[in-house]
C-alpha cells in the first residue's frame, strides 16, 4: 500500500511538458522556466509567475548508488543535501529533525524542510526516477511562515515530480 505525502500531490499541472535530455515533466499551473544563466546550478529551474517561490530539480551522482538498498540510498542522499545546505547557510540553517517518508506514484521519496533564518522557508525531496537520483527543491521567499503558502508550494513541488518520466 503506497504512503502519500501530507501535503499531497492535486495541484494542477500546464498541459505542456518540458524535456531535457531524456527528463520529461509537466510544470505546476502560474510557473515558467528559467534559465540558469550565472551559476548553472539546476538541471531545471521554475518560478511562480509572482516570483515569491520557485522549485529546481537536479540530478544527483552518488557513489555508493549500487551499494545501498533504495531507502538507505534515498536517505544518506537525503543526509548529504541537508549536510551541504547546514554549510551553505551555517548559523542561518533551521531544521527541526524530521523527515518525511512517501511515496510519489510507484516510487519512494524522502523530504525534510529546512528554514534559513528571517529569508526563505525550503523542502527537498530525494527521489530515484529510472535509476536515476533527482533532488528537487522548493523554496517560499515570501511570507516564509505562512502555512498555506507554503503547503500549496510543496503540493505544487509533489505534483510536479509525480509527472516525471525518464
Amino acid at each position: 500500500m503506497s504512503k502519500p505525502s501530507v501535503y499531497g500531490n492535486d495541484y494542477p499541472l500546464q498541459s505542456v511538458s518540458h524535456k531535457i535530455e531524456n527528463l520529461s515533466l509537466k510544470i505546476p499551473a502560474e510557473y515558467h522556466f528559467v534559465e540558469d544563466n550565472e551559476c548553472n546550478c539546476h538541471e531545471l529551474w521554475f518560478v511562480k509567475d509572482d516570483y515569491f517561490s520557485d522549485i529546481s530539480i537536479n540530478k544527483l551522482n552518488f557513489e555508493k548508488s549500487n551499494l545501498l538498498d533504495e531507502e538507505d540510498l534515498l536517505y544518506q542522499a537525503a543526509e548529504l543535501s541537508l549536510r551541504l545546505i547546514k554549510t551553505k547557510l551555517k548559523d542561518d540553517f533551521l531544521f527541526d529533525g524530521r523527515y518525511e517518508w512517501f511515496d510519489i506514484g510507484e516510487r519512494k521519496a524522502i523530504a525534510f524542510r529546512y528554514e534559513n533564518k528571517n529569508r526563505y522557508s525550503g523542502r527537498i525531496v530525494i527521489t530515484k526516477v529510472n535509476g536515476v537520483l533527482l533532488e528537487s527543491n522548493a523554496l517560499l521567499h515570501k511570507d516564509r511562515n505562512n502555512q498555506e503558502l507554503l503547503s500549496e508550494l510543496f503540493k505544487a513541488q509533489n505534483s510536479n515530480l509525480e509527472s516525471l518520466t525518464y
